[in-house]
């Protein structure tokens, strides 16, 4: 499968920066904030909705719950599918292996020319996935390799040190019908990420033990150190007096 160019989210980053172009989020388990990008392009979420033109309002990430892993399964639909999935994090500031930040790129398609969707992305641990955002509304065209989207996330608070998986969930924007899923178990590349929240990433500072020697000689060291230096100075003159014969 075709991977994409090594410095495409360094030129989409730039982009969003440039553009100011971010959400926070609050989810189930914790707090997140969130960029998107399509065509190389930060996705503006009011522009998008006004592009997809609909008065139905995008439902909201609290209507998407926790799932057991027991209630999810593989869905298939003949008429659309994720044909492929990327991951990559990013920042550890306290060197334990576990990042703050990850990035989802997907690859949809779909039989027909063109379909209005939206995203769910959700963070598993061994028990449950949670809910993590919901995407704005995005278009797919048929199997065109270069309508991807990406999500990149920073986990703010609420997100213990572990290795997740991704889940990733694909609704008709129309409809709210699911119509695609992937997660760890169809796509390698979204199982077990080492991922924590910064509020568990502490930055490591070495601590410096600094060791300070003070010595005290006592209020007569001067005086007696003088009285010394003069005793040895007169035993020299009575040393250097010519002897006295009687």
């Amino acid at each position: 499968m075709k991977r994409k160019n090594s410095t495409r989210l360094a030129v989409m980053t730039a982009l969003l920066l440039a553009a100011g172009l971010s959400s926070t989020v609050q989810a189930a388990e914790g707090v997140a904030k969130i960029k998107e990008f399509q065509f190389d392009k930060p996705v503006d979420p009011v522009a998008a909705a006004n592009h997809h033109n609909s008065k139905k309002v995008k439902p909201s990430i609290s209507s998407f719950p926790s799932k057991s892993r027991e209630r999810v399964a593989t869905y298939e639909e003949a008429d659309f599918w994720i044909f492929d999935s990327w991951t990559s994090v990013s920042a550890d500031y306290d060197y334990d292996g576990y990042y703050t930040w990850f990035s989802v790129e997907f690859d949809a398609d779909t039989v027909y020319a063109n379909v209005p969707v939206y995203a769910v992305i959700y963070l598993g641990d061994e028990q449950s996935f949670q809910s993590v955002h919901v995407s704005s509304v995005f278009h797919i065209y048929g199997e065109d390799s270069n309508d991807s989207f990406v999500v990149e996330t920073e986990l703010v608070t609420g997100y213990a040190p572990y290795e997740y998986d991704v889940m990733v969930e694909l609704y008709d924007a129309n409809t709210d019908e699911l119509i695609a899923m992937t997660d760890g178990y169809d796509d390698a590349d979204l199982a077990f990420l080492s991922l924590e929240s910064n509020d568990y990433d502490e930055p490591y500072v070495e601590e410096e033990t600094v060791v300070v020697v003070e010595q005290h000689g006592g209020a007569l060291t001067l005086p007696v150190l003088a009285g010394l230096m003069g005793f040895i100075y007169w035993r020299r003159r009575i040393a250097q007096r010519p002897a006295t014969i009687n």
